[in-house]
């Protein structure tokens, strides 16, 4: 099959979106059950060296639908891109944001800024949200190498973009999270800082939030860490990340379930 060729006044231009359509294929909501499961909490935290962000792996409906669902992907190298609402379409809704981003770059030959790409995904995420009860609200965090940072885009209902310059929070465990994370958000944290934030933050959706799922010591399956720096998108080892949710827990065993004093 050879590729598609236009003319001068039908060419969809460099949006995959547009492409789909022009080509009779059906990128509009499905009718799905009322009752898909949801993704929960995810938050984003900036630091001096870029962006930590961490999710919970709980997907709930009426009862827990599954326990180790990847809300976190990388968009490209130095994107990442995670979702909370209906787990079934915000999964779609990242494999889109992927390729749609790939497809430009082949189709301009040159790279989307990280604005550029926060600002691509508003008409999508309002076309999906106005035109189905399947919502989803994504978080867009990445390595902006023009401006040698790292940038935090999130999103209303209707697909209005905010450039969040300290932390964000997505999910039904956003008040618990954001308590921990405004107490803790300090202007120059390091990574190591950053991720001990981030893992305190989800620590307290989960523990406080039924539907956010936080560290499973039985099962060994806990949340996902990840960073965006200068050097890409960089999980977290497994081993690492269940090290920094046992201390967390074992500080609070031995203090009875009460935070203490300081934020711990």
């Amino acid at each position: 099959m050879g590729l598609p060729l236009y003319d001068a006044h039908s060419d969809p231009g460099p949006s995959f979106f547009q492409y789909a359509q022009s080509a009779g294929l059906n990128t509009a909501p499905n009718a799905l059950n009322e009752f898909s499961p949801h993704a929960t909490t995810v938050i984003a935290v900036r630091f001096d060296q870029g962006v930590v962000m961490v999710g919970d792996r709980q997907a709930t409906g009426n009862y827990i639908a599954s326990r180790d669902v990847r809300k976190i992907e990388p968009a490209d190298r130095f994107t990442a891109l995670a979702i909370s609402g209906t787990a079934a379409r915000g999964i779609e809704f990242i494999r889109m944001a992927q390729l749609s981003f790939e497809h430009y770059e082949k189709m301009t030959d040159s790279a989307l800024s990280l604005e550029g790409k926060a600002n691509y995904l508003s008409p999508i995420i309002q076309r999906n949200n106005l035109g189905s009860p399947l919502i989803v609200l994504p978080l867009l965090a990445g390595w902006d190498p023009s401006h040698q940072v790292g940038r935090i885009f999130e999103y209303d209902g209707a697909g209005g973009c905010y450039e969040r310059f300290d932390f964000a929070t997505i999910g039904s465990g956003t008040p618990f999270a954001e308590g921990a994370l405004r107490l803790g958000f300090r202007s120059d944290l390091d990574r190591e800082a950053a991720l001990e934030l981030g893992a305190l933050a989800i620590y307290e959706a989960g523990d406080n939030d039924p539907s956010t799922g936080g560290p499973d010591f039985v099962r060994n399956i806990y949340p996902m860490m990840v960073t965006i720096t200068a050097s890409g998108f960089q999980e977290l080892e497994s081993s690492d990340v269940a090290t920094r949710f046992r201390a967390i827990n074992d500080r609070r065993t031995q203090s009875g379930g009460v935070p203490g004093g300081t934020l711990r």
